[in-house]
């Protein structure tokens, strides 16, 4: 059995008590992050074995980890933060679990990118989701496809980054509204919704997580 399990994209107090229930019955547990891990473990007063699962893992790895399942061990999944499956690896072990016949179920909890749409000020029944947006290549190509896009668009951005990203986006899209979620759950959330043309880039700070969401006039 495979569990693959949200966690607290900030804030521990948004630990479940089926997460601790789960992490304190599987066997193993396989962690994209052990730090992090360690510390969701250490708040729930568990002790087990972390395993981990990064971008850069083996198919050996994964093909190991799915001989341990095979055996009738259990195990849970857990990304850095948040909901699996959501830029990161977990969709490479849910794909060897499913071609070896695993029992796969989730354990639904927080996601940095539900949390900002549960604030958007517009119509997310339908949206497109890009994940991180890209670093050099296709950028430019992808913000011309935004521009086609009749649906809000969300991704995610690193620290470094966001400045550089948001004053692209404000070169092409000067009609767009921006929603900005920034450490969203910790001590300095923030949240920041305006029209993109309005934006003041150097007043954005360099520093913690970003989800954006973009909204285009129709």
């Amino acid at each position: 059995m495979l569990f693959f399990v949200a966690t607290p994209i900030g804030n521990l107090g948004d630990l479940t008590e089926r997460v601790r229930e789960i992490l304190s019955r599987v066997d193993f547990i396989v962690a994209e992050d052990t730090r992090q891990t360690s510390k969701i473990l250490q708040k729930l007063n568990i002790s087990k074995k972390l395993i981990s699962l990064h971008q850069h893992s083996s198919d050996t790895k994964i093909n190991w980890l799915i001989g341990e399942l095979k055996s009738g061990k259990s195990a849970a999944y857990i990304c850095d933060a948040g909901t699996p499956n959501l830029s990161d690896p977990g969709g490479k072990l849910a794909q060897a679990a499913y071609e070896s016949k695993i029992k796969v179920s989730p354990i639904p909890g927080p996601s940095a990118l539900t949390a900002l749409i549960s604030l958007a000020p517009f119509n997310c029944s339908q949206f497109i989701f890009l994940g991180f947006f890209p670093k050099k290549k296709g950028r430019e190509k992808l913000i011309d496809q935004i521009k086609k896009s009749a649906l809000p668009v969300f991704f995610f951005e690193s620290s470094h980054r966001i400045r550089k990203t948001l004053a692209l986006l404000k070169n092409h899209l000067p009609d767009a509204k921006i929603l900005i979620g920034r450490e969203l759950t910790k001590v300095y959330e923030e949240i920041i919704w305006q029209n993109l043309a309005d934006l003041d880039i150097d007043k954005i700070r360099e520093e913690g997580e970003f989800v954006v969401g973009l909204h285009l006039p129709k």
